[in-house]
């Protein structure tokens, strides 16, 4: 709340008792709050006998009546910081503690001009309580700094403290953007183990020039698929309520997808349509991941039945679009009559194996100038693998089903697929420019290829099925995939995952993996000061600003425009609708004066002003530059500052 005194005094108005009593009682009337309630008050304290003596007597009527007040002034201590000593009563530093119930405290501010601030605070005391927020996924711990020895320090600093989930949300909150200067970027997993001890599960650190790189999303397809694939990545929340949306859908049609994620039965892929919507929910989980984390591709592209991916990220599908899409794919594989087809990776591009192949077998999939995907017949691709190997060449029949794709042997699956597909996509519409189709047949290879060589490559599939392939052709991208098969632990696995997105200049929203932190966080939990480490190895000259000569001066002509750009700040000092040059100001001449005598920088050296007198405001004119002129008297330590015929003295110890 605040309030005016007018007085005729131009600096310094003394504010009567019963004035600024009447101020604060009608401030906690308009509010109904007893001011019995407050246990503290930060007074103003002008270091004025009146003002200050008028000040207590107001504050002990109010705030006194029943018990006594503490009444505290950093101001009194420190001088008056004019417009900011408002902010300084409320971020004192506390020497010595005095016991504090959590009630409220008070600050009183007043200005030179008149005006009369009063502001009540309520205490925060929120008891800590980490079971509320426990996570069924270890922590990623994000942090960025400008050298990696101070990055080190504070990792190793997280695994001797217990985990703070609320700590970790401050770190999240702050590392959702980029910070000047931080050139480097380091990611940590912490967990708990059996005996309440914190432990590393992984951690790095990484140089990030700043570079921005394009970001393509990339999407496999047949081949991903493995028991259990979707089990442990059920702990992360976002993930599971993707799989429960899927779940919803493909129930009625008697498809328990939860059982197809998380059955350990290898067999349980042998059915192609169990393939197909498992590939496809494990797609929409990870998607929805990075898109609550903000992270949105520039390009998208797929292979195979990946582009079914590709539609979901771009927009084109709902999630229950793309997940029926994947079923009516399968449904129509399983009720479609076709030939005992097979399907085989070999290590030759289109270009060479096609000579290569036999009139009934087809170039599936352009993999790569090294890699290719043929299909045809089965006992054909079985003579025609042998023969390949027997020749050198690698050549492995894929897990298919027996079902030849991406060759004319499937075409008559193609009329009921439409049907399907018509029934499922009521609203179709037209991909936009970030996805790169490569339907038809497979032409991943040439789609890849678009592919810049500074690109973010992410792979989104239960496996990080064309990770060797993307390598090799795209040697200089960096590659992330955000699963793999044979690791012990998926979760920390894709944590990693989303720790190299951050190094490689990504700011993903990872608080969205974890319980929601209530702000403020609870009382208890460290603050981040404690781990900025400030780097000393490298000595830098103080420069000094005055010669020689000047020293020797003693008398100082100062002279400024508030245009100029070192002082159009003064612009909002603003007293009675004029511009005055601080008081404060007025002192630091004094300082910087009486340095220069002692041939040092002002801030090296202290000073102890007596008996300041002000005589009158000096007003800065936009139109005439300000001119003072300042003299010390070494003898006596006497100044005198004038302005326009007008003595401003004191004395300097």
């Amino acid at each position: 709340m605040c309030s005016y005194s007018p007085s005729s005094e131009p600096l310094l108005p003394v504010r009567e008792p019963t004035e600024l009593q009447e101020f604060l009682e009608s401030f906690y009337s308009e509010i109904d709050v007893s001011s019995g309630d407050v246990e503290y008050v930060e007074a103003n304290g002008a270091a004025l006998v009146d003002a200050d003596s008028n000040e207590l007597k107001a504050i002990g009527r109010v705030f006194g009546k029943k018990q006594p007040i503490k009444v505290g002034c950093v101001k009194s201590n420190m001088g008056s910081s004019e417009p900011a000593s408002g902010v300084c009563g409320l971020t004192k530093v506390l020497t010595d503690t005095v016991k504090f119930n959590g009630g409220f405290a008070a600050l009183n501010s007043f200005s030179f001009g008149g005006a009369n601030v009063h502001v009540l605070l309520k205490g925060h005391f929120k008891e800590k309580d980490d079971a509320r927020y426990k996570s069924s996924i270890p922590y990623l711990v994000l942090i960025s700094g400008r050298h990696n020895d101070s990055m080190e320090s504070l990792m190793e600093t997280f695994t001797k403290k217990p985990v703070d989930p609320e700590q970790i949300g401050l770190l999240h909150s702050i590392h959702q953007y980029d910070i000047t200067g931080h050139m480097s970027r380091a990611y940590s997993i912490l967990d708990t183990n059996a005996d309440n001890e914190t432990v590393c599960l992984s951690q790095s650190i990484e140089y990030c020039p700043g570079t921005t790189r394009p970001l393509w999303f990339v999407y496999s397809g047949m081949g991903s698929q493995w028991a259990t694939m979707g089990a442990d990545l059920m702990r992360i929340p976002t993930f599971a309520a993707a799989i429960q949306k899927c779940h919803k859908v493909l129930d009625p049609r008697g498809i328990d997808i939860i059982r197809i994620l998380t059955n350990p039965d290898k067999t349980i892929y042998d059915n192609i349509l169990h393939s197909f919507v498992g590939i496809a929910a494990v797609q929409i989980g990870l998607t929805d991941i990075l898109t609550e984390m903000g992270i949105v591709p520039d390009y998208i592209i797929g292979h195979s039945v990946g582009e079914l991916g590709c539609a979901y990220a771009d927009g084109c599908f709902t999630a229950e679009e793309m997940i029926l899409s994947a079923y009516s794919r399968g449904l129509v594989s399983v009720q479609t009559n076709f030939i005992r087809g097979s399907m085989a990776a070999v290590g030759l591009g289109y270009k060479a194996i096609l000579p290569l192949c036999p009139p009934g077998i087809e170039v599936a999939c352009h993999n790569s100038s090294e890699s290719a995907t043929i299909s045809g017949p089965s006992d054909i691709m079985t003579e025609f693998v042998a023969k390949l190997t027997a020749q050198g060449i690698f050549a492995k029949e894929v897990p298919c089903s027996n079902i030849a794709y991406h060759s004319r042997y499937i075409a008559e699956a193609g009329p009921g697929l439409l049907k399907y597909l018509s029934d499922v996509i009521k609203t179709p519409k037209l991909r936009s420019k970030k996805w790169v189709s490569t339907s038809n047949a497979v032409l991943f290879e040439e789609t890849s290829k678009l592919i810049p060589t500074n690109a973010l490559v992410i792979e989104i599939a239960p496996h990080g099925l064309l990770q060797a392939i993307l390598k090799r052709s795209l040697s200089e991208c960096l590659h992330v995939p955000l699963t793999r098969r044979r690791t012990s632990d998926p979760v920390t696995f894709l944590l990693e995952a989303v720790g190299k997105l951050y190094q490689a200049g990504l700011n993903p929203k990872v608080d969205i993996l974890y319980p929601k932190i209530e702000y403020p966080v609870s009382t208890g939990t460290p603050f981040l000061s404690q781990y900025v480490r400030w780097e000393h190895s490298e000595d830098w000259a103080q420069a000094k600003h005055y010669n020689k000569d000047r020293r020797t001066t003693k008398i100082r002509d100062f002279v400024m425009s508030i245009h100029d750009d070192d002082y159009s700040y003064l612009k909002g000092h603003v007293r009675h609708g004029n511009c005055v040059f601080p008081e404060a100001a007025f002192l630091q001449l004094i300082w910087e004066n009486l340095a220069m005598y002692q041939g040092v920088n002002y801030r090296d050296m202290s000073v102890v002003f007596r008996d300041v007198h002000f005589h009158r405001e000096v007003i800065i004119k936009s139109d005439v530059p300000l001119r003072l002129r300042i003299t010390i008297n070494k003898g006596s330590n006497r100044f005198e500052v004038i302005f326009e015929n007008t003595l401003r003295y004191n004395k300097i110890e």
